[in-house]
């Protein structure tokens, strides 16, 4: 059956994006279209759009996506062993992978040598793979999850992104039970990270940032103490101290990418703490390591990017499970059409929004 897909394709940065119509192949073997409900600009997308990060154009740009399953290429089952049906509300893994390859074998399927990402690939021969379309082609090898029927298409949509890497950064962070965590920049991920390092049985977090606006809507959540940063301090703040002592923060999880914070960061783990590195994924200055420091305080640095299909399902879980009053579940504000894409994207770079959703095919 012969579709017709409307697509908001980047042109590159400077050039902005093009509407196209392109007629779409039904699903071969192993595939699954997919009507895309729901997309949301994640801060990459916008690294992308302003030239900060490399990207093949035209470009089909988008990946923290929600759909409805329309058709499939024989049988596929979903991460649970279930089989898709039409209908079915789905979101996805931000990558397709081989399973076979020396990093899919070792755990990195986010590092497969066959990898082929959502939201930053060119429009290719058989339809786009990326959210800023009415329909996206889900390829074999991507893992597929149902998604649970109380969470809303604005609920949801960070769940592929942002909720999945906060899952992944905690789980690199080790034992989390009883700790004091810093958690520098208070975006989407910030947010999600501390609630759900206090999910995981964190003692406290302090949520630090520069951006006053962002942590007003971070001083609700329980167990989490703000701090704004502005000007910055090169002393360990107070509420840090007093939590521990002044030793400092057990875990501190990184997710601006700002190398000040980072080396802030590391300056404000105690002795035997661990770091991990989760918002440099964009070029920014290099970071002045002292290594007798590091030694001597005997800490663990590690780096995380994008995430396994396990930490979506445990997003996906995580999201299920909080009241409505979490901040998690309310990340996605104003939404846009696809025709108005321009707008959109304006408007998730005003920062007035942690995110900003474009529904396609609504």
């Amino acid at each position: 059956m012969s579709r017709t897909c409307t697509v908001s394709l980047f042109q590159g940065p400077g050039n902005g994006f093009t509407s196209n119509n392109f007629e779409l192949e039904p699903a071969a073997r192993g595939e699954v279209l997919v009507a895309v409900t729901a997309c949301a600009l994640c801060r990459s997308d916008l690294h992308t759009i302003a030239g900060r990060r490399p990207c093949h154009t035209p470009a089909v740009l988008g990946h923290e996506i929600v759909g409805k399953v329309i058709e499939t290429g024989g049988p596929v089952n979903d991460w649970n062993g279930r089989l898709l049906q039409p209908s079915d509300r789905v979101t996805w893994t931000i990558a397709a992978s081989c399973h076979e390859c020396f990093y899919c074998r070792n755990d990195l399927p986010q590092k497969c040598e066959q990898l082929v990402k959502y939201g930053h690939s060119e429009m290719g021969p058989r339809g786009p793979l990326g959210g800023l379309s009415t329909h996206c082609r889900l390829l074999p090898g991507t893992s597929i999850f149902t998604i649970p029927a109380p969470l809303t298409d604005q609920q949801v949509v960070p769940a592929n992104c942002c909720t999945a890497t906060s899952v992944a950064a905690v789980r690199r962070a080790g034992p989390i039970r009883n700790a004091t965590v810093l958690v520098m920049g208070a975006g989407s991920l910030g947010v999600t990270v501390a609630e759900y390092s206090l999910r995981e049985g964190a003692e406290a977090v302090v949520l630090i940032d520069i951006d006053s606006e962002r942590l007003k809507a971070a001083e609700s959540i329980a167990g989490v103490t703000v701090y704004h940063n502005n000007p910055p301090v090169d002393a360990m703040p107070e509420p840090l101290s007093q939590l521990t002592n002044g030793r400092g923060a057990d875990i501190a999880i990184d997710v601006s990418g700002a190398t000040s914070a980072v080396s802030s960061a590391l300056d404000w783990l105690r002795t035997g703490g661990r770091a991990v590195l989760v918002g440099s994924v964009f070029h920014s200055p290099p970071l002045e390591l002292d290594t007798e420091s590091v030694v001597r305080k005997m800490l663990t640095i590690t780096g995380l990017h994008n995430y396994r299909p396990e930490d979506l399902a445990e997003a996906l879980e995580f999201l299920s499970e909080l009241p409505d009053s979490a901040r998690s579940l309310s990340l996605a504000g104003t939404a846009f059409s696809l025709s108005d894409i321009d707008n959109a994207v304006a408007a998730a770079d005003s920062n007035e929004h942690l995110r900003v959703v474009v529904t396609p095919s609504t």
